[in-house]
């Protein structure tokens, strides 16, 4: 039977914003800000209202996202009131390569026909030799989830002779620490001084139980503050770890039965599964895509993202999304799914997997699910809270 599935996915009104949301973006147009918050602070919330302010003043701006899916969740928020001006960053720096330097330097590939990656400092060499860098088209720079760029890129945009920058980012939340960009290299680069870093802290999207979660793997560092627990909400849902796949278990496909029944029970919710790596998202597609339970709705509509998919995804409604680790940044879902723990990697960096697993928990609003084989891998199981008022293990 067809269902209504409109998601409850929108920005919030200014009257909505806190008093350091709303002084966030009270900043000047003009200068360089840098915005500081952990997860669910609102700090890519901030950078869209500024970006839709640019556009009803027809400003000249661009807003630089990571990664593609963050990029389709902010075009879906800004509403189509405006065009929305907005790339990922490695897309767009390598224009900006293009028409300033004639050709992108870039180094080898880690495969052959895998990505190549920017040779930044022939990058940077090659922009401080530059005379005249001219005017830009794009007078003022937003960019979200500022610490997954490295040093050099902000860098080179200063060499260039941009000016205006409004930075989101969190640096706890660094997707590869040894290439991304601390706090202090993202001050240093674009000059602002001491104590003009604005921080948010209020955390406004998780519910209570899910934040403690979260908190467990919180990184620490504190050049990032650590968000604030929300006040305890009624009838909020305890994270839970389920097993499956032995003996006593239930099957994978009792698991995807048991998934879309959820969907089915709550159409306008969206289900995040977030997985290790593409080769788990692409058996979890397939396994939700040719399930067939008996439902009381239509079956739940099955997205997934891979790399090159140019085809949006649609965050305005209700039903399952699959996406990889390395995509889920800056993005929400009403449930959040964390399938096949134990096969993430790095192992041999434990900060850099207990960073990961703080940003994929701290993705979900209302429940956390983490799934797990039999295979248990010891470094993840000593990340793993033992306090069953934090994690429910039901195996």
């Amino acid at each position: 039977m067809p269902v209504d599935r409109t998601r409850r996915f929108t920005l919030p009104g200014i009257q909505d914003l806190n008093k350091d949301q709303d002084e966030a973006l009270a900043l000047p147009l003009e200068g360089q800000h840098l915005i500081i918050g952990g997860p669910g602070t609102g700090k890519s919330v901030v950078a869209l209202l500024r970006a839709r302010r640019l556009a009803e003043n027809q400003q000249t701006y661009r807003t630089l996202v990571y990664n593609h899916l963050l990029n389709h969740s902010n075009q879906h928020l800004f509403g189509g009131g405006q065009a929305f001006s907005a790339m990922t960053w490695d897309a767009w720096f390598r224009r900006i390569c293009q028409h300033f330097l004639q050709e992108v330097p870039m180094l080898e590939p880690e495969y052959p026909g895998g990505y190549q990656p920017i040779d930044w400092e022939t990058v940077l060499d090659q922009v401080q030799q530059l005379d005249n860098t001219g005017d830009h088209s794009q007078r003022y720079l937003l960019i979200d989830e500022g610490q997954d760029m490295p040093p050099a890129f902000y860098q080179v945009l200063v060499h260039l002779g941009f000016e205006n920058f409004y930075v989101v980012a969190d640096q706890n939340q660094q997707i590869h620490p040894d290439k991304c960009s601390s706090r202090q290299d993202i001050e240093n680069a674009l000059g602002i001084g001491q104590g003009n870093t604005l921080e948010l802290k209020t955390n406004y999207r998780n519910t209570l139980p899910i934040a403690k979660l979260a908190q467990h793997f919180y990184p620490a560092d504190p050049a990032s503050p650590r968000p604030e627990l929300p006040d305890p909400k009624p009838a909020a849902t305890s994270p839970e770890l389920w097993k499956y796949g032995t003996t006593g278990q239930p099957s994978l496909n009792e698991i995807v039965d048991r998934v879309l029944h959820l969907s089915d029970r709550f159409p306008s919710k969206l289900i995040g599964i977030i997985t290790p790596d593409n080769q788990v998202r692409e058996e979890f597609h397939s396994k939700f895509s040719r399930a067939s339970p008996t439902l009381d709705n239509d079956k739940p509509p099955i997205q997934t993202f891979k790399s090159g998919n140019q085809e949006p995804l649609d965050f305005g409604k209700g039903g399952i999304m699959i996406i990889n680790a390395q995509s889920c940044k800056g993005l929400e879902f009403d449930i959040v799914i964390l399938a096949d723990i134990d096969r993430h990697k790095p192992k041999q960096n434990t900060y850099a997997l207990k960073s990961r697993f703080y940003v994929m928990v701290a993705r979900g609003r209302e429940q956390v699910i983490l799934l797990r084989t039999g295979n248990t891998c010891p470094v993840v199981e000593a990340l793993l809270p033992t306090d069953s008022t934090i994690l429910v293990r039901k195996e």
